[in-house]
């Protein structure tokens, strides 16, 4: 019986010794729960934001060095400023945000950015001020627009089939960019929103992409892009374009309805007896315009350079016959053995001079067309303005 108790007091003491610290520890939890985080992250806790400190801080006398002691002067490195007081309340400290950049004449107002796998153009611009520029680059590459939304900034395209549009400006650029094992059958579109940069006065310019097989019935956007090689290649496109732009001056709206640019150009002839188209407009609207005069006249456009100022043109095609031409299979086996290619590649050159820009028709660089041939296609081009 002795045995029996004494291992029972034992028993109890043992269980008491465990007791203890666990309920030390609920009462923690407890008294924690019920005070809430203020007593350890709050005004009055101990791990409180310590941000704002400074604004209270008293600016106390300068010190003294005893004579007979050498100093050495040694400036504020931290001045408080004069105004601040021990005793005055301060509200809470927000962030201001950052001056605009001042852009020197050889700085690059647009530039491509990217932060891991986002990526964008950012524009030393407004986005009223960058919204024509972007919105004239998919006219200038002739993409069709499913819809657009000035307030919101926004664009949509048409679904573009590469293999069907093979001969599309912007669809030859960025074709490379699908990889290999694409199937090139499928159609794609693009959607564009310029937003508000963080910077004053600047913009960001984002491109998603999406695609489907031909004649399907997906129209939901994704949260990124189906493939980023195609979206970083327009955006690519994009800066490229935007930069050959800025030494013109942005583009507005209203600015583009001043006037009918057809009634501002002349057929004249140069110094040399070349036939010259001159018109009297910058070099953004000058450009549109031709592009789109060469589609209305039904010339082959065989590629672009904007940088230079140049369409390509072949004069024995028309555009309106590359729609409907066969496909890769039909155009590989179903040539004509006789059948002769007598392409005649020309340039219709854009130069930009003092009082506006002159439209040329060249062979080469070097090489001026003949005289019929280069009247008879500024004529074209003249008619077609507008």
């Amino acid at each position: 019986m002795r045995c029996v108790v004494s291992g029972t007091r034992r028993l109890n003491f043992s269980k008491e010794i465990i007791m203890k610290p666990v309920l030390g520890a609920l009462s923690v939890v407890l008294l924690g729960s019920l005070s809430g985080c203020g007593y350890i992250y709050g005004e009055d806790g101990y791990f409180r934001d310590r941000g704002s400190d400074y604004q209270a801080a008293q600016i106390k006398p300068r010190m003294e060095v005893p004579d007979g002691i050498e100093s050495k002067p040694i400036g504020d490195l931290l001045p408080v400023p004069g105004q601040v007081t021990g005793n005055q309340e301060f509200d809470e400290f927000e962030m201001p945000r950052p001056q605009a950049m001042l852009v020197s004449a050889e700085a690059s107002e647009f530039s491509l950015q990217q932060d891991d796998a986002r990526r964008w153009v950012h524009a030393q611009r407004s986005p009223a001020d960058t919204w024509p520029l972007v919105r004239q680059f998919w006219n200038d590459y002739q993409i069709g627009i499913a819809s657009e939304s000035a307030s919101l900034g926004e664009v949509e395209t048409d679904w573009l089939a590469f293999d069907v549009q093979a001969d599309n400006p912007l669809v030859r650029r960025i074709s490379p960019a699908l990889g290999e094992g694409r199937s090139e059958e499928d159609e794609h579109r693009f959607r564009m929103r310029v937003e508000p940069g963080v910077q004053s006065g600047s913009s960001e310019i984002f491109i998603l992409h999406t695609h489907r097989s031909q004649g399907g019935n997906r129209d939901e956007w994704p949260e990124n892009s189906d493939n980023l090689n195609l979206e970083r290649a327009v955006l690519a496109e994009l800066e490229s374009y935007l930069s050959q732009s800025r030494a013109d001056g942005s583009t507005s709206l209203v600015a583009s309805q001043e006037g009918l640019i057809a009634q501002r150009a002349t057929l004249d002839e140069d110094g040399a007896g070349n036939a010259v188209l001159n018109i009297q407009s910058d070099f953004n609207r000058t450009w549109a315009a031709v592009g789109d005069a060469l589609g209305q006249a039904d010339i082959l456009v065989t590629d672009l350079d904007r940088s230079s100022g140049v369409y390509y043109v072949d004069l024995d095609q028309t555009a309106s016959s590359q729609q409907e031409k066969p496909g890769f299979f039909g155009r590989l086996f179903g040539r004509d053995e006789d059948e002769e290619v007598t392409a005649r590649p020309l340039q219709v050159r854009l130069t930009q001079v003092s009082n506006g820009v002159q439209v040329t028709v060249e062979r080469s660089i070097e090489t001026a067309a003949e005289g019929d041939e280069a009247q008879a296609l500024l004529t074209r081009i003249r008619d077609n303005l507008n």
